[in-house]
């Protein structure tokens, strides 16, 4: 098996039919594909059962939020690398394939992650995440990598001690900043591999302040992870040239025709 993807949703039925389709259609690759639904009372359900016979596990009850379930579907994972996917985002095509590569090509790679696709609630283009070559002196201090885009080995994830479930928002920043302590290698790939939704009821959207920058502080705690003054301004800019170079591409069209011909094929 190589990879295993699990999707943790609740109430997210307007989108997750979308979500499945792209992990579904990737080609050429063996994926174990895992939802866990905390109980959604939306049209979830129904969008599940359609799917039912190409999913390969549909675990549906109550849960003890986004981390609880994916305990639960890491614990079913077969795949040598894995994932997780919320069920508003979406992967791109070849998204798996190339990644499976990367790690083939590099046997000491613990960890790869690409650059992200912003939509909003419509589907209609924002933004452009790009990211440089990967530093783990800035990646650990500052939650940049896009969680949806981001693919590890499970050997790697059960030596750190997989997914925290104390955690309620900064799940993917604990884990990610734990293998980076422990060692383990990171490595970014100059490609976009997934589509991130913004949306009101999103949890970066509705807990970022009362619940998510609190949490990553404790995750910097945690690990003795210290932040300088000079750190805060290295971050500003580090902002402003993601924001600089979404602009310039959308302004010079260099992407959304890529983004149309991709979001199309999982629409399809």
């Amino acid at each position: 098996m190589d990879f295993s993807i699990v999707t943790p949703t609740l109430n997210q039925g307007r989108f997750i039919e979308q979500t499945i389709l792209s992990v579904l259609s990737q080609k050429n690759i063996d994926v174990q594909y895992i939802v866990v639904d905390g109980g959604s009372t939306d049209e979830t359900a129904e969008i599940l059962e359609r799917y039912r016979d190409r999913i390969d596990t549909i675990v549906s009850e109550p849960d003890r939020g986004q981390a609880d379930a994916l305990r639960k579907g890491f614990a079913l994972a077969r795949g040598r690398f894995v994932g997780y996917l919320n069920s508003d985002d979406y992967l791109l095509p070849d998204a798996l394939t190339t990644a499976k590569r990367i790690f083939e090509s590099n046997k000491s790679l613990d960890l790869v992650y690409g650059d992200r696709i912003f939509v909003d609630e419509n589907d209609r283009l924002d933004r452009y995440w790009r990211l440089p070559r990967h530093r783990d002196y800035f990646m650990l201090r500052w939650d940049f990598i896009p969680q949806e885009a981001c693919f590890w080995r499970r050997a790697a994830m059960e030596e750190v001690g997989g997914i925290d479930t104390s955690c309620r928002f900064a799940l993917d920043y604990d884990l990610l900043a734990r293998m980076m302590v422990s060692g383990k290698k990171l490595q970014h790939t100059h490609r976009f591999f997934a589509v991130f939704r913004e949306q009101a009821a999103a949890k970066t959207t509705s807990q970022l302040q009362e619940i998510g920058i609190p949490e990553m502080n404790r995750v910097r705690d945690k690990y003795k992870i210290e932040i300088d003054k000079s750190d805060y301004f290295l971050a500003m800019w580090f902002t402003l040239r993601l924001r600089l170079r979404s602009w310039f591409y959308l302004k010079h069209n260099r992407e959304p025709k890529l983004f149309r011909r991709r979001s199309g094929a999982i629409n399809e």
